[in-house]
């Protein structure tokens, strides 16, 4: 495969555990007070106007939090322009990489939120069909249209890894996240999507737009999410998005998780957007303890395992802490271009459909090691 060759002025060694062309390694505890541009990438935060704020934790005051808040200064989004003039990521690093053509965040495609699994408590699960956010009105939709630059109706304060430590979707790499999310929700019955960390793999097969038109683009293979204040993860099969772990629901019911094909799964394609059922192909595997923490105003730890790919060996694994949660193997995630390799993007921070809310992610540490 080709490479591109940026070469500047000094040592990768001195700037990168390891190369990108071996993998993400990363040890981030936000004790400098600042992003790092080494290890984050801010365009996706309002940094004029609602930046990420640190400060001591009371019960360890040499440790530092991240704070990502998410305000009205986030309605509409931001796209990322990471090259001259802009530099959104920071300038780039003077140090020789190599990295595969087509390397992850160098075009920015739109995320899909939706379906949201939390819409209503039922006897039984069933697919939700998608709905308009009820706080999307005429004002607010004219507040986009004049406002930020992805002109939709959502809220985003995100931090995307560097590009320069992406890794092959396809090796095996651990994220280890502490985060806590606020105690108190506005707005708990409405089921807005709501995103807190997510995994995608890009590029993707062309086939996919030719199949459903340019404004098509591919949801997270692996996200945690955060809709009705319920934690609880997804994992995609293609065009097949599964919940497949959670916290207890607002009513304090709990999911049934049994072991082998995922249970609460829903239609992503476009042509489905009144709720319609799939089958993955996908296996699960559960802990004899799988119900999630609740992050509202409570620390809580999160360990996935990762790895996408279509042959059907990928495999993502899930604990809380050292809790093992659920195992999820099969095909995970998207096809990727012939003959070229996907890389993992991962973003931290908030996402979702737009609230008149302010809310924050408080987030301890990440970790991120070749496994």
């Amino acid at each position: 495969m080709r490479k591109l060759f940026f070469s500047l002025a000094i040592t990768l060694a001195a700037f990168l555990p390891v190369t990108a062309s071996m993998g993400a390694e990363l040890a981030e505890d936000f004790n400098t007070g600042a992003v790092d541009l080494n290890h984050w990438c801010p365009c996706q935060i309002n940094l004029a106007k609602t930046p990420v704020t640190f400060s001591a934790d009371p019960e360890h005051p040499s440790n530092l939090v991240a704070h990502i808040t998410v305000d009205e200064n986030a309605l509409g989004g931001n796209e990322c322009k990471q090259d001259a003039p802009d530099f959104e990521c920071g300038r780039p690093p003077e140090v020789v990489v190599l990295m595969d053509e087509g390397a992850v965040g160098e075009t920015e495609l739109q995320d899909l939120l939706g379906p949201s699994f939390m819409a209503v408590i039922k006897p039984r699960w069933e697919p939700t069909p998608d709905r308009p956010d009820p706080y999307c009105d005429e004002e607010i939709l004219e507040k986009v249209k004049n406002g930020n630059e992805e002109k939709q109706c959502i809220q985003r304060q995100e931090l995307r890894l560097a590009k320069q430590l992406a890794h092959d979707a396809a090796k095996a790499h651990l994220y280890s996240l502490r985060f806590r999310m606020p105690k108190e929700i506005g707005d708990r019955t409405n089921s807005i999507r709501w995103v807190t960390a997510q995994w995608k793999h890009e590029p993707v097969s062309d086939a996919y737009k030719k199949e459903f038109g340019d404004d098509w683009a591919a949801s997270p293979f692996l996200a945690q999410r955060f809709d009705d204040g319920v934690l609880h993860v997804t994992v995609q099969d293609e065009h097949c998005r599964c919940m497949i772990a959670s916290a207890p629901n607002v009513d304090g019911s709990t999911f049934d998780w049994n072991n082998g094909t995922p249970e609460y799964c829903q239609s992503t394609r476009p042509e489905d957007s009144k709720g319609k059922r799939c089958t993955p192909d996908l296996k699960v595997e559960y802990g004899t303890k799988p119900v999630l923490s609740s992050p509202a105003g409570n620390w809580v730890e999160m360990n996935y395992r990762v790895q996408a790919g279509r042959s059907g060996s990928a495999m993502i694994e899930i604990s809380e802490g050292t809790r093992f949660i659920v195992r999820v193997t099969g095909k995970i995630g998207y096809e990727p271009p012939a003959g070229r390799t996907s890389k993992t993007k991962f973003k931290i921070g908030q996402y979702r459909d737009y609230m008149p809310f302010v809310d924050t992610i408080d987030v301890d540490w990440v970790r991120i090691a070749p496994q």
